[in-house]
């Protein structure tokens, strides 16, 4: 059942989750994050805000990362301004920490994930709340692109969940067909972080080779992006031959081609030439003799068949050795 039902969602995804269309944003001049929570006796009542500078750091945590603390009032109230952020949309992460853990520590997976991520700028109103567990369930409100961002966690989410208990076939078929629309998604986004964000969830490095065209197509959509997260990407792709440089290489094989074939047949037209020139330097009676030698005769069959003595025959082998510029009868019979 649970497999049908993921079925259901991937048919559904494409309408449920589009990127194309952006619905408008309510106007504010707030620029902060915050939200209630609802924490249980375990977690410590304090926030972290830290910012993400690669896609490869997402699950790394230290001190250096943490930009920005909020205490979480008796009400589960929280805040961050973010006045302090650059202008441009940047990764983020906020957790929570256990009582008596280090601030640092992140879980992953599970029922008692206690982070999420974020996409924000120094403009931008986020507000958030929990549902019933604590951070893999959140709940965007004011931002379009965090909410998009959150469904696509939400994606991997479920993804990971089935094929922790599915047999490996059955798992390869749901990964390769949720990713296969995270990167609809991710094409089909006008977020440029977001949308980039959702390429890097559907593990597109392993599929660098099978679908090249289409990373090469993106990289060109969003040519005109210059941040870090961008520039990382555009390494990883390989550049893509200009029509001119392959019309260029066909020509230039062509050409390679055609010169191979002039020389060769020149060169055995030159080969049969000479040799022709050489037969013809034979006199009438070495002519015959050769004509027997390329036979295989010895010399006593010649003698025998030109009733001649064999030490004539013997001199008229040598004689057309000198003309032919051979050593032995092999090399006549090759001739």
């Amino acid at each position: 059942m649970q497999f049908y039902r993921i079925l259901k969602i991937l048919i559904l995804l494409p309408a449920f989750l589009s990127c194309a269309t952006i619905t408008a944003q309510n106007k504010t001049d707030k620029h902060l994050i915050e939200g209630h929570l609802t924490l249980d006796s375990i977690w410590e009542p304090k926030l972290y805000l830290s910012y993400i500078s690669d896609f490869s750091k997402m699950y790394t945590m230290s001190n250096s990362m943490i930009i920005a603390e909020s205490e979480v009032d008796a009400s589960g109230y929280f805040k961050f301004n973010i006045d302090f952020l650059p202008k441009e949309n940047s990764l983020y992460r906020i957790h929570i920490s256990k009582r008596g853990t280090s601030k640092v520590s992140i879980i992953i997976g599970g029922n008692a994930e206690n982070h999420f991520f974020l996409v924000a700028n120094n403009k931008s109103y986020i507000k958030i709340e929990n549902q019933s567990r604590i951070f893999s369930n959140v709940t965007f409100h004011e931002d379009e692109k965090n909410k998009i961002l959150d469904k696509v966690d939400d994606i991997v989410k479920l993804m990971d969940s089935t094929n922790f208990s599915a047999p490996r076939i059955k798992s390869e078929f749901v990964t390769n067909a949720f990713n296969e629309q995270l990167r609809h998604i991710a094409d089909t986004c006008s977020y440029a972080l977001v949308s980039l964000y959702t390429l890097q969830r559907s593990k597109y490095e392993s599929d660098l080779k099978n679908n090249l065209e289409f990373y090469q197509n993106y990289s060109d959509k969003w040519k005109t992006e210059s941040s870090a997260y961008f520039e990382k990407f555009r390494a990883k792709i390989p550049e893509r031959k200009s029509a001119i440089d392959y019309r260029l290489l066909m020509a230039l094989g062509v050409g390679a081609a055609y010169l191979l074939g002039y020389f060769i047949g020149k060169r055995n037209s030159e080969k049969k030439t000479s040799d022709k020139r050489s037969i013809d330097a034979l006199s009438i009676q070495e002519r015959r003799i050769y004509s027997l030698l390329v036979e295989g005769k010895s010399n006593k069959e010649i003698s025998e068949e030109f009733n001649i003595g064999v030490s004539t025959v013997k001199s008229h082998v040598s004689s057309i050795y000198n003309k032919l510029n051979v050593k032995s009868r092999k090399e006549i019979v090759d001739l």
